[in-house]
């Protein structure tokens, strides 16, 4: 392998006045090389294989003008640094300077070239730095996803004072979101077998689904009236979940999303008569079904319990809100969504959608170049400056 090491030349302000670099085979690190012209006796250390140093005034000197070199690199105090480069056997542009160390300037007591000497200039060599490869780390390209958000509420009478204000909840946070960034996000409101009138939600899943999707009403497993009660059919949260996952018109490519706005069990409400907690076997069944198509169909459950009566008895009510939003908490959790309780703050819903909808930056590419060759090191323009 080989190793590459610069040193510049600086003004007595401290600015770059000259670069040089060189190279030597073998590994970075302790080394002890002295170079004579042609690699004349008293030479030793490893070769070098590449020298080049350009100012102003000298011009652009190589290895072949190469008089001496002097370079230890190891312990602190014996580390030290000198050159003698001229355009031999004319002499009339070069460059001797020398000793630097990795504390101490060295100073340029020989210095000719367009303008004649100009040694008593007061110019200084630095001990040179290992050249290492140039990292260049690109910023990921901003990637906006298709998302498709099926916002979807329990239509039953208890949800009925609560579907205006979640209504406003859910539309607000979602506009919230969408002018914080760039997005492809297509949303549709619909009421589980009923609808809320001065509200997003006019249209039922099954008039949607069957309508507006095109998907025949006997593929669908959310109940009707004449299986259920009215109320039954309008909490059958986890088959409206799961006929929403299979059916519904998702776009090419959309990121599938399903949030349930509800207070009760996802199997036809509540079933105080049969569970002391509201939930029996059926609703538990119900949600394991929807949690298994929706990670068939790669679509996210995103929960949001509202309030609700459930006892007159306070530890009752207690006991019970807590089973159901352990439920409701779990559908989300399976299938890599989130769950939010009447409680949380709209600022912790919007966040969340935030993450559905922004789009999203990719890895950063990272590129790394090998160090350039000395001479294109040495002879690029910007940092050096003009004779004085």
């Amino acid at each position: 392998m080989s190793t590459s090491y610069t040193f510049r030349v600086l003004d007595t302000d401290g600015s770059v006045f000259g670069k040089g670099c060189f190279t030597y085979d073998g590994p970075p690190g302790d080394v002890d090389i002295a170079h004579l012209l042609g690699g004349a006796q008293g030479s030793r250390g490893p070769k070098l294989t590449a020298f080049f140093y350009h100012d102003s005034v000298v011009g652009t000197l190589s290895l072949t003008n190469l008089l001496s070199f002097n370079f230890t690199q190891g312990d602190q105090a014996s580390s030290r640094f000198a050159i003698n480069v001229w355009n031999v056997p004319e002499s009339t542009h070069g460059l001797t300077a020398g000793t630097a160390s990795p504390g101490q300037l060295g100073v340029a007591s020989a210095h000719r070239g367009n303008g004649g000497e100009l040694s008593c200039k007061g110019r200084k060599l630095e001990f040179p730095k290992l050249a290492e490869a140039t990292t260049v780390v690109e910023e990921g390209e901003t990637v906006i996803p298709t998302v498709d958000l099926v916002v979807v509420i329990d239509s039953s009478g208890s949800m009925r004072d609560e579907a205006d204000t979640l209504s406003k909840v859910v539309g607000t946070a979602i506009d919230s979101a969408k002018t914080k960034c760039p997005s492809n996000l297509r949303t549709t409101y619909l009421g589980i077998e009923g609808t809320f009138s001065k509200t997003v939600f006019t249209t039922t899943v099954r008039n949607y689904l069957t309508q507006t999707a095109k998907v025949d009403a006997s593929l669908l497993k959310g109940r009707t009236g004449a299986q259920a009660t009215a109320d039954e059919t309008k909490e059958d949260a986890a088959r409206a979940m799961e006929d929403i996952a299979t059916h519904f018109d998702w776009r090419p490519g959309a990121v599938r999303n399903i949030m349930f706005l509800g207070d009760e069990p996802l199997e036809g409400g509540l079933s105080l008569a049969l569970s002391s907690t509201g939930q029996d076997r059926e609703d538990i069944e119900a949600a394991n079904r929807a949690i298994e198509v929706a990670k068939q169909t790669g679509t996210r459950l995103h929960t949001y319990m509202g309030t609700g009566k459930y006892s007159s008895d306070a530890a009752k009510h207690e006991r019970t809100r807590k089973a159901i939003e352990a439920e409701y908490a779990r559908v989300a959790q399976e299938t890599s969504g989130q769950f939010f309780a009447s409680q949380d703050s709209l600022s912790a819903f919007q966040a969340m959608l935030e993450k559905v909808i922004c789009g999203s930056k990719t890895d950063p590419r990272v590129t790394t170049t090998e160090f350039c060759c000395c001479q294109e090191y040495v002879e690029q323009r910007g940092d050096t400056a003009a004779p004085r």
